[in-house]
């Protein structure tokens, strides 16, 4: 049997099918198509045969190899973890940014609420060697994700588990959330994600905003006076989390960013300076 005839699956999307080559074989799409008349070996091809299956279930291929990718990094990811999303390298990007603008090159201690796979902490610490940061997370199964993806990058991020910040006690410049923000009755989330993402981080109550009021409300406690607070945020929930802000933290700046679909995505409050 040859990889041509892999491709002729027709029990399968073109897409999914190549993706399942690809795992079994480590190609790419273009190595694929240039290497059609390799011929493939019996275990190759029940490896194939079981990674079809999977994606036939719907089990996204990221849960299947076991690795995603993020600022062009791999991560270890599997079922007890989120998706790393191409969003969330934007909230990266921008807290990157506002860092080097506010702050230059000063020492800072940063707090990433609900690390997850620790993506956020990790990139932030490997592109900012001056940033004491400190991720939480109440998922003591995903803090194990996180640490396991810190040996991998080989950076210095304390992770703790906790319920949101109640454990802390020390004071940040920077605190960092992508909390759940799905509407508990969403209809707009697709299926895929629904049945094999981790739910806990998916839904944020009712109106999805549940944790970002529980993060703001006591917030002051552990915020240093010149700071920058950066939220991922659901489509259309700035304006709703904006008014929050206002009513806590009503000196600040805030500035809300849509993505590339013009959706609400972020959300920044910054302090002004003195």
């Amino acid at each position: 049997m040859k990889i041509k005839d892999l491709l002729e699956n027709k029990n399968i999307t073109e897409d999914k099918n190549k993706l399942a080559i690809g795992q079994v074989l480590n190609m790419s799409n273009p190595e694929i198509s240039i290497n059609k008349e390799k011929e493939i070996t019996k275990d190759e091809y029940k490896k194939y045969k079981k990674v079809v299956k999977k994606l036939q279930k719907g089990l996204p291929i990221q849960y299947i190899t076991k690795e995603a990718y993020f600022y062009n990094d791999k991560y270890y990811v599997n079922k007890d973890v989120l998706i790393p999303r191409l969003e969330t390298e934007t909230l990266v990007d921008d807290i990157n940014k506002l860092i080097k603008n506010k702050f230059k090159n000063q020492n800072l201690n940063v707090l990433d609420i609900g690390t997850g796979s620790g993506i956020i902490a990790i990139t932030l610490n490997k592109l900012n060697k001056n940033l004491n940061i400190t991720a939480t997370d109440i998922s003591k199964k995903a803090l194990k994700i996180a640490e396991k993806n810190q040996k991998i990058h080989n950076t210095n991020v304390k992770f703790i588990k906790t319920n949101l910040y109640q454990d802390i006690n020390n004071k940040f410049d920077i605190i960092i959330s992508n909390p759940p923000y799905i509407e508990e009755k969403s209809q707009h989330i697709e299926k895929e994600v629904l049945k094999n993402e981790p739910k806990i981080a998916l839904f944020g109550g009712k109106d999805g905003l549940k944790y970002y009021r529980e993060i703001l409300k006591n917030i002051k406690a552990i915020l240093k006076e010149n700071h920058i607070i950066a939220f991922e945020i659901g489509e259309n929930q700035g304006k709703k989390i904006e008014k929050i802000v206002k009513e806590i933290l009503p000196k600040d700046e805030i500035i809300i960013k849509k993505d590339y679909n013009n959706f609400d995505r972020y959300i920044y409050i910054i302090s002004k300076d003195n």
